[in-house]
Parts: structure tokens; C-alpha cells; sequence
């Protein structure tokens, strides 16, 4: 099939290394003309897929599980490109006591709002892990959600959008802590964990949990059309994973001095390949995040990973 007759597909995801193969050419997909773009922001990138900007791309999970309860004409394939352990993504204010989970119950603590994917593990990880209830906390928001939700009785949200950021505005005295899916780059605010790596590697130990925020999405009527769309996305985004962890060990492609010792550390955590894609391997973070979402309120009915995901023919990882 030569590329004029080859369907076009449209594909956005995060600048990162799991992408960029895809973005740059590298990777192509054979019986589709790929055209892949990296964003650099999140939200706005989700937004403009979920408006139908793109044919397929990288989404919000716990925005997708919302959705899919709901019957939003959505699919996804089992690519994971966005994970990372939320216990370091809780911040105080330099000067502030509170070192431990349990002393966020009866504080204020500021969000992005309540169907970000790093807000929803970590709500679910203070519950299993260390107690702490989603009623205990007095969560600010800084947007409404757009979806009606049902969450757990007793439980306080207000939306409050104020002005700057959220670490600013943690830095101003409105909250007590907060909970973001990105580092802040405000000086004056530490990490509510003060050795977060130590805890994060003891949760995977303990858990062989490494939380996924985001998947592959693809709007369902594309696949109708195209319904071998999803299995070779699949394996251009496996191909593309694979480059990036050679690149991973390659001490000259990093920037990082200690890059090799980094790699050496993670490998002998995570093993070989932390970045599983496909169901098998996931079905353990998959049904963790799932049971997350309905405690909290964010299903309006019950899901299935078969519900969530196309039948892919995997490779192993």
C-alpha cells in the first residue's frame, strides 16, 4: 500500500522518551499514515483529543474510566506511556510539621480537582496504606468537575479556583498541603515525605504497583472504520517503549552524570522493563486504579478491563 492510499491516523501524547520515537519518524506504522505530535501540557492536550482534534492519543485515566461509565464512544489500547509513584507528589510548605499521612486529617489540602489521575491514587494509597479517608481531609479544588460524581458521603470539596498556582498558593496560607501531578517550581515547599524515594520503593516492593495516569485513547468511531488501527498502534508504541529503555542505558544519550547507577538502581528494584504495556502484568494496577475510581466516587457504573481495552495479541514484555 503506498502512502497516499494509506489511511491517515492523528496521534498526540507528552514530549517524553516513549513518545518521541513516534513524533520523530522513527517509528512507523505500516498500514497507516502516522502523524504524531507531542504536547506540552496535559490538560490542554486531553482537552484537544477529547474535542476530536485527534484520532487517537494519550488520556487521562481517571477522566477515561469516567467516561467509559458514562458511555463516552471511547477505547483504549493497553499502552501505558505515563506513570509515575505519587507518594513525592505531596507537598507542605517548608516550615510546616507535618511530616506523616496522618497528619493530613483535618487539613486543608489543595488539588488540581477530583478526577486528576495523581490526586486518585494518592487518595486511594493514604486509605489502603496508612488510613487516612477521603471524609478526613477538607480537599480544595482548584476547578469544579465536569461530570456529576458520587462521591463518599461525609466527603468535603470545595472549588475554589484563587489565583496562581496551587504551590503559591499553598505558600499564601490556603491550604495546609496539596497534591499535584507535577513537581512545583516554587522555592519554599518540601515533599510531605521526607525520604519519598525509600517509601516508594517499599510500596512497590510490597505491591509490584508502579501507577498509571495515562493510556492510548481512541475514539471508538475511528476504530469502527479502522478496526486493525488499535493492534498495529499497539505494536508502534511497543516498538517506540523499546528504543527508549535502549536509550535508557546508554550513559551518553542522558544528561544525568550518574545516569548508569540510576538505571542500575531501577533495574534492580523493577526489574528489566517497569514500563509494561499490554494487560498482562497490568492487571494488578489496572483493577487497583478501577477500585480506586469507585470508592471514590467517579463510576457511574461498574467497568471491566473489557469493558476499557481492545483485544491486543501481545508480545512478551
Amino acid at each position: 500500500m503506498s502512502d497516499l492510499q494509506k489511511p491517515l491516523l492523528t496521534f498526540a501524547a507528552g514530549y517524553h522518551l516513549r513518545a518521541k520515537p513516534l513524533c520523530d519518524g522513527r517509528v512507523k506504522m505500516k498500514n497507516f499514515e502516522l502523524k504524531a505530535v507531542a504536547f506540552e501540557e496535559d490538560g490542554r492536550g486531553h482537552e484537544e483529543f477529547l474535542a476530536g482534534k485527534y484520532d487517537t492519543g494519550e488520556f487521562s485515566l481517571a477522566n477515561y474510566l469516567a467516561l467509559k461509565s458514562r458511555g463516552e464512544p471511547l477505547m483504549a489500547i493497553p499502552v501505558f506511556p505515563n506513570r509515575k509513584f505519587r507518594h513525592s507528589y505531596i507537598f507542605v510548605r517548608e516550615d510546616s510539621p507535618m511530616k506523616e499521612p496522618a497528619q493530613l486529617k483535618g487539613k486543608r489540602v489543595g488539588i488540581p480537582g477530583w478526577l486528576n489521575t495523581a490526586g486518585l491514587w494518592i487518595r486511594g494509597i493514604l486509605s489502603d496504606e496508612y488510613g487516612v479517608k477521603a471524609q478526613d481531609i477538607h480537599w480544595i479544588a482548584r476547578r469544579k468537575a465536569a461530570l456529576n460524581l458520587s462521591v463518599p458521603a461525609g466527603t468535603r470539596i470545595d472549588a475554589v479556583p484563587g489565583e496562581g498556582s496551587l504551590a503559591a498558593r499553598l505558600l499564601k496560607d490556603e491550604f495546609d498541603a496539596i497534591i499535584v501531578p507535577d513537581f512545583p517550581e516554587e522555592d519554599g515547599v518540601r515533599r510531605l515525605f521526607p525520604d519519598s524515594k525509600a517509601v516508594e520503593q517499599d510500596f512497590y516492593r510490597r505491591t509490584e504497583i508502579f501507577p498509571t495516569s495515562h493510556a492510548i485513547t481512541f475514539h471508538k468511531a475511528y476504530l469502527e472504520k479502522h478496526p486493525s488501527a488499535a493492534q498495529e498502534m499497539f505494536s508502534a508504541c511497543y516498538e517506540a517503549k523499546q528504543l527508549a529503555l535502549r536509550d535508557d542505558a546508554d550513559a551518553t544519550y542522558s544528561n544525568f552524570a550518574w545516569n548508569r547507577q540510576v538505571w542500575e538502581e531501577q533495574r534492580a528494584v523493577m526489574g528489566r522493563d517497569p514500563w509494561k504495556y499490554g494487560i498482562k502484568g497490568n492487571e494488578k494496577v489496572l483493577n487497583t486504579l478501577m477500585r480506586y475510581a469507585g470508592e471514590q466516587g467517579l463510576l457511574d457504573r461498574k467497568v471491566t478491563l473489557d469493558d476499557l481495552f481492545v483485544a491486543i495479541d501481545e508480545p512478551q514484555n
